[in-house]
């Protein structure tokens, strides 16, 4: 909800050019990460819907090459590809060959047995021979439960609506599956169920306090913490304890060492030139740009089997709300004559919705399009669109280009409206219709809660509940959560954040956030009752078992 509670979660010394010019990663979450990139097969273990790392530090096997699991229905894998070829190399020339020793001939016979169970085995016979042996695989393998005896199935789900089509071939990498009983889920590169449980802004750099220049809570890591390493390892070891999977947005995913799956916020529009409210979207400079961040930002990170997979962008503006009350059709007629999106807006004048769908799909084609091209393996998981902004004709247009919608949904304070920027927030929407627009499953990519008694004004943002203690946190998120858990077009959510705002109001973006948002104070200290009871929470998370 960044317009009326936060503002872009990007470092001050951001910068970001196109038209040809260098485009600098915003922070350390794009650093090259070629060095620890591995292959899921013989280098990190996907297990219980966590990464670990293997003991001694990742291997330095190139995944390009690695095999992906078998969905076990593949007409409902929607993110592409099944299994990998792991089959080898091939055999060599016959003129390097050594010399050929003649054997005495051998007869195979294969014995089949009767009934059905010929029939299956006929079936698994025929599926070897033309589609490889994952496919046969997949016969003998009708849901998606590994089968190793000790994970569970994906669990009970309601009527969900067939899988869309293939967007991303992805073979090796993280998936997003259906299984037959409805149910979505992620798939890991080892072809284990995955929810995922994440925490948003796991940094040791954090937050500049308006006023003072202070940076509490680096202060805090300087004088606790030998190394931003050592840092790493605690709040790893946290994560872990306390139920979580992921590395949401904005995250130092590099002092991680690849323990966690981690989904990157591109920026591709909030990055770009803008005059107002509103990018030209159709302007050629800004497919320029988009090709510009992502050859920086995807590039390195496309063999990557950790990332689970890219935010295009966070809480764009699509007409009326915090940022400015016009449609967007109003923005773009107010731009100069002559510019590309002002004639795009003048062949639909009058018809608001109509061009807001022009606008939609000229954006996704634009940036999915050139992500794609650097980065074909990895999920597109959608833009974090505001739960109470956000309109229809985007959310359908975004289904045909995304894998995943994902959605940042706060729940306002009960009984009252609140005021974002003078635009009215209704109640929290159901969050299905956002799944039942775009066809697409739905990731929670933030939400969260405070209290009182953490000793912080919790007056930025405005709107937002402010609860009695920690105890009552663990209260809301428990509410908030079981909910997702059985709801079978959910596929994760992700907590709004990992340590507090500075008391006095964080300084960039300069909105005065001085909230109780995190799990750990800016003293370092967890928050308890509360993480103690989002363990237990987080531990009937789908696929866990």
């Amino acid at each position: 909800m960044r317009r009326w509670r936060r503002g872009a979660e990007r470092p001050p010394d951001e910068a970001v050019t196109s038209g040809g010019a260098e485009v600098v990663p915003y922070d350390s979450e794009f650093a090259d990460r070629a060095s620890i990139a591995r292959s899921p097969a013989t280098g990190s273990v996907f297990g219980r819907g966590l990464l670990i790392a293997p003991p001694g530090g990742p291997s330095g096997v190139s995944p390009g090459g690695a095999p992906g699991g078998s969905s076990g229905d593949p007409a409902r894998d929607i993110s592409g590809h099944g299994p990998g070829d792991d089959s080898g190399g091939r055999r060599g020339s016959a003129r390097h060959a050594r010399p050929r020793v003649r054997r005495p001939r051998r007869e195979f016979r294969v014995r089949l047995p009767r009934g059905r169970l010929r029939v299956l085995a006929i079936g698994v016979l025929v599926a070897a021979l033309l589609g490889g042996l994952a496919t046969a695989g997949a016969l003998l393998a009708p849901t998606l439960d590994p089968g190793d005896g000790e994970r569970k199935p994906f669990g009970a789900g309601g009527a969900a609506p067939m899988a869309a089509p293939p967007l991303s071939a992805n073979a090796g990498y993280f998936r997003v599956v259906q299984g037959p009983d409805g149910r979505w889920l992620f798939r890991t590169p080892d072809g284990l169920p995955f929810y995922s449980v994440g925490v948003n802004a796991v940094r040791s750099q954090e937050d500049v306090e308006r006023g003072t220049g202070r940076c509490p809570y680096c202060e805090t890591v300087a004088t606790g913490f030998s190394s931003p390493q050592q840092w790493a390892e605690t709040a790893a070891r946290r994560l872990d304890e306390w139920g979580f999977n992921t590395l949401g947005a904005w995250s130092e995913t590099d002092l991680f060492r690849a323990r966690f799956a981690y989904t990157p916020v591109l920026d591709l529009s909030a990055s770009a030139p803008a005059d107002g409210a509103a990018r030209d979207w159709f302007d050629p400079a800004f497919e320029a740009h988009v090709a510009g961040v992502v050859r920086v930002k995807a590039l390195p990170r496309s063999t990557d089997p950790s990332l689970l997979g890219w935010f295009l962008d966070d809480e764009l503006h699509w007409g009326p709300d915090g940022v400015a009350p016009t449609t967007l059709l109003d923005e773009y007629l107010a731009q100069p004559e002559g510019t590309p999106g002002r004639v795009a807006a003048e062949a639909r004048r009058g018809d608001p919705q109509g061009f807001l769908r022009d606008a939609a799909r000229r954006y996704f084609e634009v940036t999915t399009a050139a992500l794609r091209a650097v980065d074909p393996n990895h999920l597109i998981l959608g833009v974090r669109a505001t739960s109470h902004s956000t309109p229809p004709e985007m959310v359908q247009v975004a289904g045909e280009f995304v894998d995943v919608f994902s959605v940042d949904a706060y729940r306002p304070t009960p009984g009252a409206e609140a005021q974002a920027g003078g635009a009215v927030v209704p109640a929290a929407p159901d969050l299905r219709d956002f799944h039942v627009l775009s066809g697409r499953p739905v990731l929670v990519a933030e939400f969260s809660a405070r209290a009182a008694d953490a000793g912080v004004p919790n007056t930025v943002p405005a709107g937002l509940p402010v609860e009695e203690s920690q105890a009552a946190r663990a209260d809301r998120y428990r509410e908030y959560v079981d909910p997702l858990f059985a709801a079978p077009w959910v596929v994760g959510h992700h907590w709004y954040r990992y340590v507090d705002s500075p008391p006095g109001g964080r300084a960039a973006p300069d909105d005065g956030q001085d909230s109780n948002f995190g799990l750990v104070s800016v003293g370092d200290v967890p928050w308890e009752p509360l993480v103690t009871r989002i363990a237990a929470t987080n531990a009937g998370a789908p696929g866990r078992g």
